[in-house]
């Protein structure tokens, strides 16, 4: 909680301290009237007090609703009324809470509705809209939601251009895409190739390691990297860029779910077929693959063929 917010609460607590905070706030305005905040906005320190203003302002008549509403407080019931009474103890706390929350809930919107002018808040003073030929959006997944089927499109695109472009082994074909075999948030080993799910400190989540399809060990996972914590040096940036050679791979993304799908059924075909492979240059390959898939405008395509007038038609859209 903010040190403002604090000090309002306490201040229920003595309806002079309430009282002495309202005074304070009226008396840094006493020039009276109600001032533009735009006419205050020509530079840092204009935009600074225009805001001070708003706030304090704001304080002031929300404190005001809640004093002049404000009941004199119970001095009845004392904390507890004996030693070896209990209930009586239980009794009192309760009512103080109860008194406590009610004071703070009347506090809170009074002040939260006064706090702001709503026709004083811009969200970029430098930027004129004149000036602004073109608008662009980022549709994806804001505009427009997609159904499961777009990730199957783009692993089918993907899987074809690693074996027509890329000369894998026309056996990629019997794998389809898994819905339900990945999830976004895992990170992907490029020199092991193994994926896994790594916590916030770093350690690897024992019984979550797949090489391919197949699940690790615990015995095996904790031989390879001597213990289940992997190094800082050794994480993706942040959103999984590993443009440093790191070797730990992040996909957040969730257009990255066929992507990881993919990496682990090429790793499968190649172990069950006993292919030798350098898990490296197979991981830039199927990254470029997918990477292709949308800047070739493959998926885009693909996505405005389907897009429909008629809600709950298209395969690709989602619509409500």
């Amino acid at each position: 909680m903010s040190s403002m917010a604090l000090s309002l609460l306490s201040s229920l607590r003595n309806g002079d301290s309430l009282k002495k905070l309202l005074n304070g706030c009226k008396g840094l305005h006493s020039g009276g009237g109600r001032r533009d905040f735009r006419s205050r906005a020509s530079g840092p320190k204009g935009r600074q007090s225009g805001l001070q203003w708003l706030g304090t302002t704001g304080v002031a008549r929300g404190a005001e609703q809640v004093l002049s509403h404000r009941s004199p407080p119970n001095r009845t019931a004392p904390l507890c009324t004996s030693a070896g009474s209990g209930q009586d103890m239980t009794s009192s706390l309760w009512a103080l809470y109860n008194e406590t929350k009610k004071q703070t809930e009347d506090l809170v919107p009074a002040i939260a509705g006064n706090y702001l002018n709503p026709d004083s808040i811009f969200a970029n003073n430098e930027m004129s809209l004149e000036d602004i030929e073109i608008y662009g959006f980022d549709y994806d997944y804001t505009l427009a939601f997609y159904s499961h089927h777009l990730h199957t499109l783009i692993f089918n695109i993907a899987r074809d251009i690693l074996i027509q472009e890329h000369r894998y082994p026309e056996g990629l074909r019997e794998y389809d895409y898994i819905s339900d075999f990945v999830i976004r948030g895992l990170h992907y080993d490029v020199q092991k190739a193994l994926l896994m799910k790594i916590d916030a400190f770093h350690y690897i989540q024992l019984g979550t390691v797949y090489r391919g399809l197949h699940p690790v060990s615990e015995k095996e996972v904790i031989a390879m990297y001597e213990g289940s914590h992997v190094p800082l040096e050794q994480m993706s940036d942040f959103y999984g860029k590993s443009s440093h050679g790191h070797t730990m791979k992040q996909f957040m993304d969730i257009f990255s779910l066929p992507e990881m799908t993919l990496l682990s059924c090429v790793n499968d075909y190649f172990m069950k077929h006993n292919i030798d492979y350098e898990p490296v240059h197979l991981y830039k390959d199927v990254k470029e693959a997918i990477g292709d898939v949308h800047v070739r405008g493959i998926m885009y395509r693909a996505v405005e063929a389907d897009i429909v007038f008629l809600p709950t038609v298209g395969k690709y859209i989602r619509y409500g």
